[in-house]
C-alpha cells in the first residue's frame, strides 16, 4: 500500500490526478487515472492499495497532471522524466510539482569530513561545498533538483583527511532508472581511498586540470562531456594552434612570454568565443599552481567588463 501526497494549489473546478503504469493508476491512460483528494494546505493525497509482491517484480512508475475535478479533459501534465518508486515497505511518498529527489551516498566507514559540490542550487552551484551527513558507516546528501531548470547535473565528491582528495567530475541525467530507493534517485560514490584530484570546475562553463597523458585521462574527460580543450603550453618556440583529436577539439596556447594586460584581454576574448559555441571547456596545464594564476586572472576580466 502505497500514499503518495503532493502540494500544488489550484483553480475552483480543477483536481490533482495521478496516472502510471499499474493497473490500480490506470496504465498510463489519463482516462483512467486516479483522482486525489484535497486536504487542507492545498495538499493533494491518494492511498492505493498494490500488493508488495508486485512491487518487487516491477517498478512502480507515475507521474501527476491536474484537469477538471469531474473527468480529466484539458491535461496539464508536470515536465520532467517518469517518477519511480523502488520498495517493499508501505510507505508514504511526499512529492514536489516539477522537482525530482536525489540522494548522493558514499561508503564511509572512517567517518571522514565529506563534502560535495555540483551545477545545482542544493549542491552549491560549484561556488560551495556542501557538507554530507552521516548516518553509521554513510554520508549522504538528499536534495531537490527542479526538472524545468536542470535536467543534467556535475558534482564532485570531496573527502578531507589529513588531506583533501577530490574525485573526478561525474555527471547524472534524471532520465537514468538504474539507481532508485524509495522515490529517491541514488547516485553513490565507492571507493574513497581511491579519490584523486582529477578534475577541478572553475564555474558553469570552464572546467580545469592537468593535461590529459593517457586514454584514461581522455575517457574521464568524455565522460565528463569535457569535448573541448585547451591546453596553456609554457615552453618558447612553440605557437598556438587546435587540431581534431578523435571526438575532442583540442586548442594549444602559448602564454610563454605573454604576460602584458592586452595578452590577456585576447585570451579572455578567445575564451569566451569558446563558450559561446561549445558551452564549456576544459582547461588544462601541468602546473596547476601556475594554472589557478592565469584562471584568476581571467575571473578579474570578467568583474571589470
Amino acid at each position: 500500500m502505497l500514499t503518495f501526497q503532493i502540494q500544488y494549489p489550484l483553480a475552483f473546478g480543477e483536481a490533482m490526478y495521478i496516472c502510471g503504469n499499474f493497473q490500480e493508476l490506470g496504465n498510463w491512460n489519463p482516462m483512467q487515472a486516479k483522482r486525489m483528494q484535497w486536504c487542507e494546505g492545498d495538499t493533494w493525497m491518494l492511498t492505493v492499495d498494490i500488493s508488495l509482491t508486485a512491487l518487487e517484480e516491477q517498478d512502480f512508475e507515475y507521474k501527476y497532471f491536474f484537469s477538471e475535478f469531474d473527468s480529466p479533459s484539458n491535461i496539464e501534465w508536470e515536465m520532467g522524466p517518469n517518477r519511480i518508486v523502488r520498495t517493499t515497505e508501505n510507505i508514504i511518498i511526499t512529492d514536489i510539482w516539477n522537482h525530482r529527489k536525489i540522494l548522493f551516498q558514499c561508503y564511509n566507514p572512517k567517518k571522514y569530513a565529506m563534502f560535495i559540490s555540483g551545477s545545482s542550487y542544493d549542491l552549491g552551484m560549484f561556488k560551495r561545498r556542501i557538507s554530507m551527513k552521516q548516518k553509521e558507516d554513510i554520508s549522504y546528501l538528499r536534495i531537490l533538483v527542479n526538472v524545468l531548470e536542470e535536467r543534467e547535473i556535475r558534482y564532485q565528491f570531496h573527502l578531507i583527511n589529513k588531506r583533501h582528495y577530490t574525485s573526478p567530475l561525474q555527471q547524472l541525467t534524471l532520465t537514468n532508472t538504474n539507481g532508485y530507493y524509495k522515490n529517491y534517485l541514488v547516485v553513490f560514490c565507492e571507493g574513497l581511498e581511491q579519490i584523486k584530484r582529477s578534475i577541478y570546475q572553475l564555474d558553469k562553463h570552464i572546467c580545469y586540470g592537468y593535461v590529459p597523458a593517457n586514454q584514461n585521462d581522455f575517457n574521464s574527460l568524455k565522460k565528463a562531456n569535457l569535448n573541448t580543450i585547451i591546453e596553456f603550453q609554457n615552453s618558447q618556440g612553440l605557437s598556438s594552434n587546435s587540431i581534431k583529436k578523435d571526438d575532442f577539439t583540442y586548442f594549444t596556447v602559448n602564454i610563454c612570454g605573454n604576460q602584458d594586460q592586452n595578452y590577456f584581454q585576447r585570451l579572455y576574448s578567445f575564451i569566451q568565443l569558446l563558450i559561446q559555441k561549445y558551452n564549456i571547456i576544459y582547461v588544462c596545464n601541468n602546473s596547476l599552481s601556475h594554472l589557478r594564476k592565469y584562471l584568476q586572472v581571467y575571473q578579474k576580466i570578467i568583474i571589470s567588463q
